[in-house]
């Protein structure tokens, strides 16, 4: 059951990622996983909980790696000249 839960977080986790690194977001980030290893009845200072936050930040790079090594998407619709979008793909 625990495995399941954390495939979802995550998920979360991943798509988290797709936020910009500011300082707000990791503030964010921080207080989201600190909450998700509560969640899982770990207590901050214990080596579960320890343990669950740096696979939360793993997988947070994981997926930031991921998302880097991906070439760029080709803009498939351009709704207007004025967007400042480059169109390409037609």
């Amino acid at each position: 059951m625990r495995l399941v839960a954390f495939a979802v977080l995550a998920s979360t986790t991943v798509l988290m990622g797709c936020l910009t690194s500011s300082q707000d977001d990791k503030a964010a980030l921080e207080a989201a996983d600190n909450q998700k290893c509560l969640g899982y009845g770990t207590t901050p200072g214990t080596p579960a909980y320890t343990d669950c936050r740096l696979k939360l930040e793993k997988l947070r790079a994981l997926a930031e790696a991921e998302e880097a090594s991906r070439p760029p998407r080709p803009f498939k619709n351009c709704p207007t000249s004025a967007s400042g979008l480059a169109c390409t793909g037609f």
